[in-house]
């Protein structure tokens, strides 16, 4: 009967333990667009990037002077994404800095995470821009297309570069 006492209150202690034990949080992978440098040449893991306070738009990072391009949310509802995802995605951007984030005429990717993706694409040709000023354009997008369900799309033009367009959305149905 002790030996049963024993391994019962043994067992309901490991059982304990293990209830206690926080779940490990998983967060979606943070992959940078092609050419651009990895989290490890940042120091920084998906789980940093994620863990960031929210971004505030800066009223100077705002550019009415180069402007090109009207600013749009959306345009579609299939282009929507977790709007965690998209910031991710402008931590990784605005932690590049000074690194050119290259456009074409075509959507480059210059970052996923989760469902979302940011890309750049250029109306009137090859163009590039620091990163952290395409970060400037999906910060556009977080602080203005944001809906209560925390969805958002939208696109807006790089910093200071109107001929970089930059969108921020859901990356397999748009």
């Amino acid at each position: 009967m002790a030996k049963f006492f024993i391994a019962s209150v043994l067992g309901l202690a490991s059982l304990q333990g293990a209830m206690a034990a926080p779940a490990a949080e998983v967060f979606p992978e943070v992959i940078p667009g092609p050419g651009l440098p990895s989290l490890a040449d940042l120091g920084l893991t998906s789980a940093q990037l994620y863990k960031m306070p929210t971004p505030k738009q800066l009223a100077a990072r705002l550019d009415p002077l180069n402007k090109r391009f009207d600013a749009k949310c959306g345009p579609a509802e299939n282009a929507y994404t977790n709007v965690n995802d998209i910031i991710a995605c402008y931590h990784y951007l605005n932690n590049l800095g000074t690194t050119m984030c290259v456009g074409s005429s075509a959507n480059n990717v210059f970052c996923t995470a989760g469902l979302a993706h940011v890309t750049g694409s250029t109306p009137f040709g090859p163009t590039q821009s620091y990163c952290r000023d395409v970060a400037a354009g999906v910060l556009w997008a977080i602080d203005s297309c944001t809906r209560p369900d925390q969805s958002c799309a939208g696109s807006a033009s790089a910093y200071g570069n109107g001929n970089l367009i930059i969108t921020s959305s859901h990356r397999i149905n748009w």
